[in-house]
């Protein structure tokens, strides 16, 4: 078999170089497609550059920056329309428009924004030194120097509704979260009695609505007040029976939650969103706490899977 194959390859070879010689055709070398390269690039005898002629080249620079300005001009007009349409300070859609209807709730200390957990053991203050500082660094942000100027206004008379002087920052003094959950005290975190941060969500020009002793809900009626509505109720609660028996008592400061002055939200410079500290008084050690706090008005609703008008943690005193 390899005889055969062998002959085979060179009577092939053979009948190639014959063919070759007959037709008078000569194998390309090197040289030559080094030559041919070079007259490519630059050929003395057409005038021509990489195979155009100057005024080619010309015609095609040309074309590429007449697209290019048409692009940039097309690209500047929609970015002129865009800036032109939108408004910085203030969403296109509000009110009934928007799909923000109803504002959400937050929680701090959240050092890990990807768990609700806060677990800590008492009198260690190695396990929970990082959630002292997460609950700082957002009260730094309310010191009173820091809420001074002319656009800002002193709501600390207002006992109702705010209807003058809107587009200023209603200040927040942190002196009304109380003296139980301060940083000399470690926000409660050294006797196993954690303050929790709460606030609601921004959403632009939105106002919310009083009870009336007819549509307060069950839940409200021991703490809601008819001669002082002017609240947005915050309430806390266990998700289960065993929470429920655990978690201790609550307290609100402010209580009973986020006055009605602060509002409307209309994005002033400097505005700082009201806060409500809850302190579990008692939590039982070593019992997993799940909590939901849900806030009040007539027109908040809540939702479990959208996380409406509530937020929810778990709690874990070791």
């Amino acid at each position: 078999m390899a005889s055969q194959v062998s002959g085979y390859s060179g009577t092939s070879s053979a009948f190639y170089q014959s063919t070759i010689q007959s037709t008078g055709i000569q194998r390309e070398t090197i040289g030559d497609r080094l030559s041919q390269t070079k007259e490519w690039l630059y050929n003395s005898e057409e005038g021509t550059v990489m195979g155009r002629t100057p005024k080619d080249w010309f015609l095609y620079i040309l074309c590429i920056f007449v697209f290019l300005a048409a692009l940039l001009g097309i690209s500047a007009a929609f970015c002129g329309v865009f800036y032109w349409v939108v408004d910085w300070n203030y969403p296109t859609l509000q009110g009934a428009h928007s799909i923000l209807q109803t504002p959400g709730m937050s929680f701090r200390p959240q050092p890990d924004h990807k768990s609700t957990l806060i677990r800590f053991l008492k009198g260690d203050v190695t396990t929970y030194t990082h959630i002292i500082d997460h609950i700082e660094a957002y009260i730094q942000f309310y010191e009173n120097t820091l809420q001074v100027g002319d656009r800002y206004q002193d709501c600390s008379e207002i006992r109702k509704r705010r209807t003058t002087d809107l587009d200023k920052a209603c200040v927040f003094l942190p002196e009304v979260l109380g003296n139980l959950c301060v940083k000399q005290q470690n926000y409660g975190y050294d006797d196993g009695q954690p303050c929790i941060l709460l606030k609601l969500n921004r959403i632009v020009d939105w106002v919310p609505e009083e009870y009336t002793a007819d549509t307060v809900p069950d839940i409200l009626k021991d703490t809601w007040k008819e001669d002082d509505p002017w609240w947005i109720y915050v309430k806390c609660d266990g998700d289960d029976d065993a929470s429920r028996e655990n978690m201790g008592d609550l307290l609100y400061f402010p209580a009973p939650g986020f006055h009605f002055k602060y509002y409307p939200f209309r994005n002033q410079q400097g505005y700082r969103s009201p806060l409500v500290f809850l302190r579990m008084d008692n939590p039982r050690p070593g019992a997993l706490l799940f909590i939901t706090c849900r806030a009040f008005a007539k027109n908040i609703e809540h939702d479990k899977t959208e996380n409406i008008g509530q937020v929810r943690f778990e709690l874990l005193v070791d």
